[in-house]
């Protein structure tokens, strides 16, 4: 059986403001002429089809008209779930139509139940050519509730029992119902799930967090491989948004998303991945690499760096036009205003910088947080987090082991802005 896996869509970003719509046209119609080039069977999409739970028109436009325009392929099963940036409702509203035109969606397990989230994916002849278990991402309490009645009573209550306990009983419970469907079949199964599992190898990836990127808050957030049936031929996940493998396991995979969803991801290449599948034998993966509509850069160094690279960028970019988005990062050196003496090499130029951003050793020089706020015009709030605590930090003990806390604390800032926004 071959596939294709892919994830984290995000369809509707505005990253900075920046207008998307082309950007991820292009990579769905991009995608539907691989598709056709491997002779891909199914299409996986594991999770964060939206960056928002309410997307905008557009974005459903093209979500809706993408799956539309399989119908010309042979590709002829389709299995859509739901990520933490998706509504599972919204989702799943449309899931009877779609399932008749053999589009699987499960935008949720609210409501569901083991036998829902198992299914056959079947070739043009109706012939089975793989089981697939479905699992989205899912928070604690709705792992919890799915299984709230299924718990035996023990001195009157239900038994307290671990959310990692839990969702490895799920994927062992998906599996058995994928192994009674599939007989004595000589097919595969595929699971998915969307969640952030350890001890990733390739580039481990550290989420972005700055640019919308929401951490998986929960015992779900830290997923062990040995939660996923090692008897499983193909494991589909979505949330990281590097390529990457789980434990070095060539089963189990993260495909990334196609798209930079944060100047910190400007360098890493992005990647669909093609899946040729059978069952009881290792998989054979050929990483398809997503060309780029918009180009991405983020520089680093003290000021003559900067600059320097913004120059040879304009030249690059004379030879070989493409819209490009900068982020500035002054990293080393005296404190300069970004915006005021970079103005002539960003005027009239073919990139437009989105960001100026200092780092807190180049603030804590010498320059004091009014100044910085004052002398800057597109900070983040985690740059303005950042300045706070830095003004704030003397140098003692205690202002030391404050600033290694660092890390948490913009960890749970960013929790809270999320929480606020949800």
């Amino acid at each position: 059986m071959k596939f294709i896996h892919t994830a984290d869509w995000h369809l509707g970003n505005t990253m900075h403001d920046i207008d998307r719509t082309r950007e991820s046209g292009a990579f769905l119609e991009w995608l539907k002429s691989e598709i056709e080039t491997v002779g891909a069977q199914a299409l996986i999409i594991a999770g964060d089809i939206f960056d928002v739970v309410n997307p905008s028109n557009m974005a459903k436009t093209q979500y809706y008209n993408f799956l539309s325009s399989l119908f010309k392929t042979k590709c002829s099963n389709v299995v859509v779930i739901g990520g933490n940036h998706d509504s599972g409702t919204l989702l799943d509203a449309p899931a009877g139509i779609l399932d008749a035109l053999n589009i699987k969606v499960i935008g949720s397990i609210n409501n569901r139940e083991v036998n829902d989230l198992v299914f056959e994916l079947n070739d043009a002849q109706g012939n089975a050519i793989g089981i697939c278990c479905a699992v989205p991402f899912m928070r604690d309490l709705e792992l919890e509730q799915f299984y709230k009645y299924s718990e035996k009573p023990v001195g009157g209550e239900c038994a307290d029992v671990a959310s990692d306990d839990l969702l490895k009983r799920l994927y062992a419970d998906v599996y058995r119902r994928a192994v009674e469907l599939r007989g004595g079949r000589n097919i595969p199964i595929i699971a998915t799930g969307h969640l952030y599992a350890s001890n990733l190898s390739g580039r481990d990836a550290g989420i972005a967090v700055d640019d919308g990127v929401r951490e998986v808050v929960g015992t779900l957030g830290n997923v062990d491989v040995s939660t996923f049936p090692s008897e499983a031929d193909y494991v589909a996940l979505g949330h990281i948004h590097y390529t990457s493998m789980v434990a070095k396991n060539p089963k189990v995979r993260y495909s990334g998303s196609p798209f930079v969803m944060g100047f910190d991801e400007a360098n890493c290449k992005r990647y669909v991945l093609a899946v040729d599948v059978a069952q009881g034998a290792v998989p054979t993966v050929d990483k398809i690499e997503v060309p780029k509509a918009i180009r991405f850069e983020q520089f680093k160094g003290d000021f003559e760096t900067l600059k320097l690279k913004l120059r040879d960028l304009e030249k690059e970019l004379v030879a070989n036009p493409m819209e490009t988005y900068v982020d500035l990062l002054l990293t080393s050196g005296e404190f300069v205003s970004l915006n005021d003496a970079l103005e002539k090499e960003e005027t009239g130029k073919h990139f437009v910088v989105k960001r100026h951003r200092i780092s807190r050793d180049v603030l804590r020089s010498g320059t004091s947080f009014d100044d910085c706020v004052e002398s800057t015009k597109q900070y983040t709030k985690e740059d303005y987090f950042r300045m706070l605590i830095a003004s704030n930090l003397q140098e003692n003990d205690e202002s030391a082991a404050v600033k290694n806390q660092y890390d948490k604390f913009i960890s749970l800032f960013n929790e809270a802005v999320s929480k606020a926004h949800e």
